[in-house]
């Protein structure tokens, strides 16, 4: 889609996200569906042909198909694969609730599946000898039993009006369920048996659970009782043919071939060996597979596979079989070891072929089913806040069977983002979106092994990455991660329609990352259009770049263009001086535009704007460090060494550099190491600070929209500032509650009335002169205020007559238009001066910036900014974002002083110097509990 049919998106889309699945965002974190819609909607139409290479669980091919648009997704991970299937496929919430309920009702040893798996967890209650089931069983690290239990009795909740959490020591009935016998005390054997007593006493557990088999076990004994027999053996994966009947993985591991009839351990039942034969090993190094078992204790593991089979068994739908199979992912840490007591559930971590043990001093054994039903709840929700309004997904078998009326809209393929291209023909997408994420780490693909192993069996585990887990991978160098997107953008973008789109969305506020999205499109021949930057401490930061890929026309234009003259360079090769100029160039005019300091990955995205457009991104994406330029300087001969590391880790290096520099001739590090921000040596303000500007707009919009909610505010007004100019979100929310309120209908309002505003601020001034008067101080009233009505007079005629002819420059020592456009001053000529600015907005820009800049502090002169109570929190919010205005606020003597209490001030008897201390500041004294009345002697 051309120029002509693109929307304008230049500006900030903050995330508004759906209720998901907790598991998928810890480990398959997605964009919003606001952000993918404002992307589809500017640079695809329906009908278009939507290309995503990092497609997770499919967020994106859902809301392309949503808007009316055929998708292709790659993604290698078989468990994002199936969570896609669910969320894409999307089964009713009805149908969950019928599944799970007819799943719970299923038979298993003829007892509900339901009850079957409860009694694992059935126990007494000590104060009432009711039996209860239990909710947790706490066991001491490396112990062979637990020691407490946690349940909920009715019986006791009633007495005490309320359900609680109750806990209580183990006993001789919870161990021996699990078949574990307690040795009597000595003096045991004397005393009587109670009925009881005897009544307590349960069979030891059946074989498969835990304990040692009978010499002889009878199998047509086993389930007798009630107690759980071994489950049946697991069907094999079902054989590949028809979509519907499942993938089929392509082993990246070669195990030896697998015993047909492999002995089963007794000791540890049937399940234990099912479980143990679906995962893959390197190297024969099982001991692997027996850890990550031995995380669960023997109970829990029986309930979890028991379910499973269940599950397998009982559900044939494919996407209510990828649902529940979700909901049982998120239970297998929260059952195991690393579920910590007190605590939280710590992550699987494998290395080196081990399993790191839980550091936790005791672990619980919850109950699997509760947390089972828990999990499905979970989905259940997740599945209902996609709403109703969801079109429905076919997956293709190929890419000739996109399209169409009753055709598949969803193309499938597993392969790493680096081979796309391989599956698709030249320049057939019309679009390329995607968000870009972390490399997976060792505890992400811990747990990728685990519930792929466990939920979809041996073929699927195969195909992961194992070398990491196992130790037997190469190590990865600094470079892997911008080679992986090189790849991964250059094979996207050959897919790429020309005149097409490239939108790449990047989450974390990590420059080096945008910078290696942004050269390795540049080396995939795509041009730099847009770099938007999110900047919210509540919502994350993120950028989102957007590419073009040029047509037949842009490369003709392009070659018709004059090209610069490259004085010292062969062949186009870099030059350091190149570099540091284009980065000095772009970090000045994003300052200057936006009149305040910017931090590093805001800085990073205006240099990468600069490097396109003066044609060095391209150059720099292209550099081998073949020919340096030897010029003599030591950062220009070392260039060539650093373009062997690769142009993102040498633009990476370049721009730490000179903006780490101290004798840098323009820019200047300020505000906390930490987090370090920028600004300019020799501050020039072109326009109002940002700051300043977003609260004026935030105003505007309240008083002309009309009926606003919050949702179309916030894109009302990051509208107003596109590209790097956006404000961070803290400062939007901070502007809008300093002048809206939310109505009973959820609609924005404002009580804010400009001539009533300017009354005010006449009123306020008056008080100020008067006040002064009282003090035996002269006063002075800014020009422009002269004729403002006050007291049934102006504020010209409240001064005297001498104080209408001074001459201010003898006053303080600053130029008279200056000091004239000061709101009032208070002044003993040769004394003091004190300098009031009125303003019943908190723009301290032209005040402290602008104006104050221009008078030289000393010990005689204080400075005041006057501003109404409910400003409060966006003054001090404008003082903790900037290291500019709050380091000048302090370099000239600022104080706040807040209109209420100036008012109170002035109607108390008398005056005083000495009264203003307990009312000045963004907190005074005053207002710090107790003390005011104590302050004004009251």
């Amino acid at each position: 889609m051309g120029d002509s049919g693109r929307q304008r998106l230049d500006h900030v889309v903050l995330p508004r996200r759906l209720p998901g699945l907790a598991l998928l965002e810890r480990y398959f974190p997605s964009p919003a569906d606001n952000q993918l819609d404002a992307e589809l909607t500017a640079f695809a139409r329906p009908g278009d042909t939507v290309l995503d290479p990092w497609a997770g669980i499919g967020w994106t091919a859902r809301r392309a198909v949503a808007h009316g648009m055929r998708s292709v997704a790659a993604d290698p991970s078989p468990f994002a694969q199936l969570a896609a299937q669910a969320f894409l496929l999307a089964p009713d919430p009805v149908g969950i609730d019928a599944a799970f309920n007819g799943l719970a009702a299923s038979r298993r040893v003829d007892v509900p599946l339901r009850q079957h798996i409860e009694e694992l967890y059935a126990t007494r209650c000590p104060d009432c000898r009711r039996p209860v089931v239990g909710e947790q069983f706490i066991w001491p690290r490396d112990a062979d039993s637990p020691s407490r239990k946690v349940y909920r009795c009715a019986g006791c909740d009633l007495s005490v009006g309320g359900g609680e959490d109750r806990v209580a020591a183990v006993d001789e009935t919870d161990l021996a369920k699990l078949g574990i016998e307690r040795s009597p005390p000595p003096d045991a054997a004397d005393e009587p048996v109670t009925d009881l007593e005897a009544d307590d006493d349960l069979p030891p557990a059946p074989v498969g659970l835990i304990g040692e088999a009978p010499a002889d076990p009878d199998p047509a004994a086993l389930g007798e009782g009630g107690e759980p027999p071994p489950p049946p053996p697991l069907a094999p994966d079902p054989p590949t043919g028809s979509p519907a009947d499942g993938p089929r993985y392509a082993s990246t591991v070669h195990p030896e071939p697998m015993q047909p009839n492999t002995a089963v351990d007794a000791h540890r039942g049937v399940h234990y060996q099912q479980l143990r034969d679906r995962f893959p090993v390197l190297d024969g190094r099982s001991e692997l597979v027996d850890e990550i078992l031995e995380l669960f204790t023997p109970r829990n593991l029986y309930a979890l596979q028991t379910i499973a089979n269940k599950v397998e068994a009982e559900i044939r739908d494919p996407a209510m079989l990828a649902a529940f199979r979700l909901a049982l992912a998120a239970c297998l840490l929260p059952a195991s070891r690393l579920n910590g007591y007190p605590g939280r559930v710590a992550s699987l971590r494998i290395s080196g072929g081990r399993v790191r043990q839980p550091a936790s001093r005791f672990q619980r054994e919850v109950n699997v089913w509760r947390l089972f039903e828990a999990a499905v709840r979970d989905v259940r929700a997740a599945v209902s806040a996609l709403g109703k309004d969801r079109r429905p997904v076919r997956f293709a078998a190929g890419l000739e069977d996109l399209g169409g009326v009753a055709a598949a809209n969803v193309l499938w393929i597993r392969c790493r983002p680096a081979v796309v291209g391989q599956y698709l023909p030249p320049e057939g997408m019309d679009m390329v979106l995607g968000s870009v994420s972390d490399p997976a780490n060792v505890d992400e693909l811990s747990f990728e092994y685990l519930a792929t192993a466990w939920l979809m069996g041996r073929e699927a585990a195969e195909t992961l990455r194992l070398e990491p887990l196992f130790g037997g991978g190469p190590a990865r160098s600094d470079g892997t991660e911008a080679t992986a997107l090189r790849h991964a953008v250059t094979s996207a973008a050959g897919a790429l329609k020309p005149d097409g789109w490239f939108s790449v969305i990047v989450e974390g506020d990590d420059p080096d990352r945008v910078m290696a999205v942004a050269l390795a499109s540049a080396a995939a021949g795509l041009h730099l259009v847009d770099v938007i930057h999110r900047e919210s401490r509540r919502t994350g930061d993120g950028v989102t770049l957007h590419l073009r890929k040029p047509s037949a026309e842009d490369h003709l234009r392009a070659a018709m263009q004059p090209q610069p003259l490259r004085l010292g360079a062969e062949e186009g090769h870099l030059t350091y001086p190149e570099l540091a100029e284009a980065i000095d160039r772009a970090a000045g005019d994003l300052l200057r535009a936006r009149g305040e300091p910017a931090g590093l990955m805001r800085v990073a995205a205006a240099v990468l704007l600069e490097l396109e457009r003066s044609g060095l991104l391209a150059r720099l994406a292209h550099s081998r460090g073949n020919g340096a330029d030897a010029s003599g300087d030591r950062r220009e001969a070392s260039l060539d060494e650093r373009l062997e590391r690769g142009p993102v880790a040498l633009l990476s290096m370049l721009l730490r550099e000179e903006l780490g520099r101290e004798d840098h001739p323009s820019l200047v590090r300020v505000g906390d190491p930490e987090r370090p921000m920028w600004w300019l040596r020799e501050p020039e303000l072109a326009e109002a600070p940002l700051a300043d500007r977003v609260e004026w707009s935030t105003y505007s919009i309240l008083s002309t929209a009309g009926r606003l909610d919050e949702r179309s505010f916030l894109e009302r007004i990051y509208a107003l500032f596109p590209g790097l100019e956006a404000p961070d979100e803290e400062l939007v929310h901070a502007c809008l509650a300093a002048y809206a309120a939310v109505g009973e209908s959820g609609q924005l309002r404002t009580d804010e009335d400009l001539a009533l505003r300017l009354h005010d601020h006449a009123r306020i001034i008056g008080l100020l002169v008067d006040y002064a008067h009282r003090l035996g101080l002269r006063a002075w009233v800014s020009r422009r205020e002269h004729d403002r009505a006050y007291a049934g007079t102006t504020l010209y005629e409240r001064l005297h007559e001498d104080e209408r002819r001074v001459y201010l420059p003898l006053v303080v020592r600053a130029p008279a238009d200056v000091l004239g456009a000061v709101d009032a001053l208070w002044y003993r000529r040769g004394r003091l001066a004190f300098m009031f600015e009125v303003d019943w907005t908190a723009q301290m820009g032209e005040a402290v910036l602008r104006r104050g800049r221009q008078v030289e502090p000393n010990e005689q002169q204080a400075r005041f900014f006057v501003f109404p109570a409910e400003r409060t929190e966006l003054v001090r919010l404008k003082l903790e974002r900037s290291p500019w205005l709050r380091s000048e606020v302090e370099r000239q003597n600022w104080h706040f002083l807040k209109w209420q209490h100036l008012e109170a001030l002035f109607r108390r008897e008398g005056a005083g110097l000495e009264r203003l201390e307990p009312i000045l500041g963004l907190a005074p004294l005053i207002e710090r509990g107790g003390q005011q009345l104590t302050m004004f002697g009251e």
